[in-house]
């Protein structure tokens, strides 16, 4: 265009200048800059605007500053172009300053995007004041609660752990689009609320508004945390009929449901299916494979993971490999990960590493070396890792060791009631009953309650909820009958219950599996596998069970997955070591 001295103007120049910015040409930048100079174009607002974008852009805000700074006057546009420009950098605090100047000026009125750009500077910054400020002076300026200032607002406040006040900004906004709810329910996500946020996803499909791939990553990343098994298989089918298997986000996000939900062979048929896979969708893979007990497969797709080009493993990455190793066994190989951390992968190891190593060497009987591991951690010691070296502990019945663990962990947690039961325990194991009651006694002391188990069962797409000490709920009065059927059918194959391990009275599982097995729910359905354990004494170190009934257990390390199934005649055949999956056979599962 210079060549054939066609002279560029207030048009083409602010083309030039986005282009040099995300090229990004420094160079042609600073050359395309002193042009506006030379046809004086020095003074065209949207020129102007477009030099300070281009030097947000750049990573250089003094520039950006010094040509805001030389704007003779300025409107709204100039401003939010600088809050633009400071926020990109992470400069948020200098936003934060520029929002309360314009305010205190008074000649420039700022408008809804100026009040959504400080809003995101409060979120990224976490400064809940300044948010609050600006909320107060919008109402006061009579600015409409539309979806740019109310998503804004509401994600200000789900970053800053205000939930209720979130939910409060939703409910105000005034026609609400996608990116509203979907902020909502993120932050419903985001903040430990999944039924909150499978609630309002059910809402937000009343009202007529069409999932996009945001509102598919929240949901799933809610159905993952109850288990809602139902409703993501239906998102997956959602997904892949709009094509967004395509998107590396939704595939992730059914990766990682569907392997906390308990199904692998689904989690690894999308991940095959996921034409684009980035860190963190490997890392869904073999996380959820490690955590639920594939070990061997777990450690085979972390292999294959770096033989692809262009990805490099993470600290998580390394975490699934670290628990794969933990529930293989293989304590050779873990040493060796951990210890290739730094010089092999420039990874700084992190207090899950740590706690990783420790749970690896405590369950394969190294107690003395697991404790010395402690000792060398340069970080603080967290309550897990105690609390793995302490269960090892008992199931070793190493007392030694244990109360030295105790004495630290009881700092840590003291009020958590598995410390101070499983403590309790330890010292009746050894003979030791004034110690394990005066553990007990501390505990009433201290007005430490135990926790209740909890269990959970998915039904029509709502997750229903069962609590250890609860009346009968849900309809199942009659929830005793069908596991004495099934502890009667164990003891006539000669098992006998481990009477160490407390019964609780209104076990939360007895309710989960009878609100399946009564309502014949041909349906997968998740429920916690810690006190399925306790209740029924499962905590041999090997015991198998064969027999004819009705349902099928497949118990893991994190999750036991029921199907109930409307002939009688099929056959269970699954053995249980501290809580694995160690073989079944005989059954394919409905979804086959």
């Amino acid at each position: 265009m210079l060549r054939s001295a066609i002279r560029p103007d207030s048009y083409t120049l602010p083309f030039l200048l986005l282009a040099a910015a995300r090229y990004p040409a420094p160079s042609l930048a600073r050359a395309a800059h002193a042009l506006l100079g030379k046809i004086g174009l020095n003074g065209h607002d949207h020129t102007v605007h477009s030099l300070i974008t281009m030097y947000s852009y750049l990573d250089d805000p003094g520039a950006a500053r010094k040509v805001f700074d030389g704007i003779p006057t300025r409107d709204v546009v100039s401003w939010n172009a600088m809050m633009k420009a400071y926020g990109r950098v992470g400069m948020n605090g200098e936003v934060g300053r520029m929002f309360r100047d314009m305010v205190k000026e008074g000649t420039v009125a700022p408008n809804a995007v100026t009040v959504a750009v400080v809003l995101a500077a409060c979120r990224d910054q976490g400064d809940l004041v300044l948010g609050r400020w600006v909320e107060e002076w919008s109402w006061s300026a009579r600015m409409e609660m539309d979806s740019l200032v109310g998503s804004a607002l509401l994600g200000m406040y789900e970053k800053c752990g205000e939930i209720a006040e979130a939910r409060r900004v939703f409910d105000t906004i005034i026609d609400k689009d996608i990116v509203a709810w979907n902020a909502m329910i993120t932050g419903y996500a985001q903040n430990g609320m999944s039924n909150e946020a499978i609630s309002l996803f059910h809402s937000m499909r009343i009202a007529g508004m069409r999932p996009d791939k945001i509102t598919l990553a929240g949901v799933l990343s809610a159905c993952s945390a109850v288990g809602a098994l139902e409703l993501g298989s239906e998102l997956d089918g959602y997904a892949s009929r709009r094509g967004l298997y395509s998107n590396v986000y939704v595939g992730t996000a059914l990766v990682d449901m569907y392997a906390k939900c308990g199904d692998l062979d689904k989690a690894i048929e999308v991940f095959r299916k996921m034409p684009c896979k980035n860190v963190a969708s490997w890392n869904a893979l073999i996380c959820g494979l490690a955590f639920n007990g594939r070990g061997d497969e777990a450690i085979q797709h972390f292999q294959l993971m770096r033989n692809e080009e262009g990805l490099k493993p993470d600290d998580i990455t390394f975490i699934g490999v670290l628990s794969a190793c933990v529930h293989a066994g293989l304590v050779k190989d873990g040493k060796r990960w951990f210890n290739s951390l730094t010089p092999e992968f420039q990874i700084i190891p992190k207090i899950e590493h740590y706690s990783c190593m420790v749970d690896l060497l405590a369950r394969s009987g190294h107690l003395e070396e697991a404790w010395d591991f402690i000792e060398k951690i340069p970080d603080k010691v967290d309550a897990v890792m105690l609390g793995a070296l302490l269960a090892a502990c008992r199931k070793c019945k190493n007392v030694e060791i244990g109360e030295r663990v105790i004495n630290r962990i009881i700092q840590l947690e003291p009020t958590n009631s598995w410390n101070y039961v499983v403590s309790s325990k330890i010292y009746a194991s050894s003979d030791r009953l004034d110690d394990s009651a005066k553990m007990r006694g501390l505990m009433r002391e201290r007005g430490v309650n135990k926790t209740p188990g909890c269990s959970w069962v998915e039904v029509s797409g709502k997750v229903l909820e069962f609590y250890a000490g609860d009346e009968p709920q849900h309809g199942a009065d009659d929830m005793y009958q069908v596991l004495d059927l099934l502890v009667d059918e164990m003891r006539l194959e000669g098992y006998v219950p481990n009477l160490d391990v407390e019964v609780l009275p209104w076990a939360s599982v007895y309710a989960a599996i009878h609100c399946l097995v009564s309502r014949s729910l041909q349906v997968g359905c998740v429920l916690d596998a810690k006190f399925v354990s306790l209740w029924l004494g499962w905590h041999e170190p090997e015991m198998v069970y064969s027999g004819n009934m009705d349902a099928k257990w497949l118990l893991m390390q994190k999750w036991v997955k029921l199907y109930y199934f409307s002939e009688a005649s099929a056959l269970i055949n699954v053995g249980i070591r501290e809580g694995e999956l160690l073989h079944h056979a005989g059954l394919q599962s409905l979804s086959d």
